[in-house]
């Protein structure tokens, strides 16, 4: 089920990536489901998006994760 989500200003997409999903490595579904807003970075003003249904199998970790957060 795919739901809307009326992002407070402030948000950023990792910080509802965790919200929605428990897990920031989402964030690739929440910008294919909103391209419109792919260009914020962090919302000046409140949006509306969209939330698709978590997927069952993670995003691969190790290219979504920035390089200090990587395992070596």
């Amino acid at each position: 089920m795919i739901k809307e989500y009326l992002a407070p200003q402030g948000s950023v997409w990792d910080q509802i990536s965790y919200k929605f999903y428990g897990d920031e490595r989402f964030i690739d579904i929440l910008l294919e489901a909103n391209p419109s807003l792919r260009h914020i970075v962090q919302f000046e003003i409140p949006a509306l998006i969209i939330i698709p249904d978590r997927p069952t199998v993670p995003p691969n970790s190790v290219t979504l994760l920035p390089p200090w957060k990587q395992a070596v």
